[in-house]
């Protein structure tokens, strides 16, 4: 029987079970019954038993049915503000892609790169790590693949020889692996970087009256970043695949990954676009005293139509008309307003039927923590269980019970929260734990053994950092 069949028949046996059982000692038979949905919709997602846009919309189907929340308050849900934000990001990500200029900008800094192998694996990290900030995170995996690729290729001409020594071998594998770690790395650095970040301001705003930013995340996510990219960089090049000789020289390197010519008009219009709004979400508070009512989603959405509108001005009849058409607009990740949106309203239920505050009582050892060590354990247990699990889901589950936790110790739960979704995006040690994982994986080059090591070193690293982050910056900003 396939793990989808498990998952589905084990969810959904669960599920009925528990609304057959009493609810336990202290807590409410709707904080039960949305256990009981948690349960069925976590076993879902984490199966894939049944696709995860149609596992999104259960809150909507079952939460009036079981009587917890109305409908027309559950679909309010799925119109967060934070997801016209995700969706107007993909979307100027899109044109930015269409143009090739995230292409332009890898292979600019390659090609610039000092050639010596471990100083040009942290150039080709770095660039992937900055262009996830804006682009999919997979987007930028593919992207980035046949460029590091080809820079092997100039650094190690014979890498399928027996001759090969272990140290170019590393070497090759250390590449490719950083560029999924690196483009992991880089989506935590801004609101639209990862699904789970805007899922993660959404449920803030709902369940705890706070908002961030986009300016906000990006003071804490960007330091998170630089931080953990030299600490990705050394565990791969010193310790996971250690590797030590002389390089190619930067003229092989040009030669290998290839040149593009000047920025034409279409490239020059998007770039202009795209830095408007990046400044935009910058300086959004200074902005909104001038335009009133203008929101960080709010500048997504115009950002996305603007590209819309302007002409491309392309040469040729048949170039594209403007800078972003609706087949582009099409293969945005529209399911992700079902997917977060049944996140949204799963946390909602979570916290307003007293759930996640019985499940913070049932673990009190944590709460007796420090809260330096609190949100270090809380984010290493999301990132072991991420390893395995949905981004999503296991933000949408874990964020209200940490924020739990938190308050029951006196503690600001907001922290909590956060450490909780920044930690549900690690997860790099199993290949099947995100797309870009398998992306690398897939290429043959990388020993299982070496990614779980790395995976796993990199996890205990981004745990420490997130709890070091929730600590001592996210106070200041909030």
């Amino acid at each position: 029987m396939s793990l989808q069949r498990v998952g589905f028949w084990l969810g959904a046996s669960l599920f009925s079970l528990m609304l057959l059982l009493p609810a336990p000692g202290g807590l409410s038979l709707e904080g039960w019954r949305v256990a009981a949905l948690t349960v069925l919709i976590g076993c879902w997602w984490f199966t894939e038993a049944v696709p995860v846009t149609l596992t999104g919309s259960l809150p909507f189907l079952l939460l009036p049915l079981l009587g917890v929340s109305k409908a027309d308050a559950v679909a309010g849900q799925y119109m967060s503000p934070v997801l016209f934000l995700i969706l107007g990001g993909t979307l100027i990500g899109a044109a930015f892609e269409k143009w090739n200029l995230h292409r332009r900008v890898a292979l600019f800094v390659v090609s610039h790169a000092n050639p010596e192998p471990r100083s040009l694996l942290f150039a080709v990290m770095a660039v992937t790590a900055v262009v996830s900030m804006w682009v999919n995170n997979s987007a930028t995996t593919v992207m980035m693949l046949p460029i590091a690729l080809a820079a092997i290729s100039a650094i190690v001409p014979n890498l399928d020889s027996p001759d090969t020594d272990a140290h170019r071998r590393n070497f090759a594998a250390a590449m490719i692996l950083g560029i999924s770690l690196a483009s992991n790395i880089g989506g935590f650095a801004t609101p639209i970087g990862t699904p789970v970040n805007s899922i993660a301001v959404g449920i803030l705003e709902r369940s705890f009256d706070t908002s961030i930013s986009f300016a906000q995340w990006m003071s804490y996510g960007v330091p998170f970043m630089l931080v953990m990219l030299p600490i990705t960089w050394w565990v791969l090049c010193r310790v996971t695949l250690p590797f030590q000789f002389d390089g190619g020289t930067r003229e092989s390197i040009r030669a290998a990954i290839g040149v593009m010519g000047p920025m034409g008009a279409p490239e020059k219009r998007v770039v202009v676009v795209v830095s408007v709004v990046a400044l935009a979400w910058v300086f959004q508070p200074f902005v909104e005293r001038h335009v009133s009512g203008i929101t960080d989603a709010g500048i997504a959405i115009a950002g996305a139509l603007l590209l819309a509108l302007l002409p491309s001005g392309a040469a040729g009849p048949s170039q594209p008309r403007t800078l972003l058409e609706w087949d582009d607009a099409k293969r945005a990740p529209w399911y992700l307003i079902l997917l977060l949106g049944g996140g949204l309203a799963l946390a909602d239920a979570v916290v307003k039927s007293g759930l996640s505050a019985w499940l913070a009582q049932a673990l009190g050892a944590v709460s007796d923590l420090p809260l330096l060590p609190m949100l270090f354990a809380i984010a290493l247990l999301c990132a072991l269980i991420t390893e395995a699990a949905s981004n999503v889901a296991t933000a949408t589950i874990f964020m209200p019970i940490a924020a739990s936790l938190a308050l029951g110790a006196g503690y600001d739960p907001v922290l909590a929260a956060l450490a909780a979704a920044m930690a549900a995006n690690l997860g790099f040690a199993n290949p099947a734990a995100t797309s870009s994982n398998a992306l690398v994986y897939s290429t043959g080059r990388i020993p299982i053994t070496a990614m779980l090591k790395a995976g796993l070193l990199v996890d205990l690293a981004g745990a420490i950092t997130i709890a070091a982050v929730c600590l001592w910056i996210v106070p200041h900003l909030l």
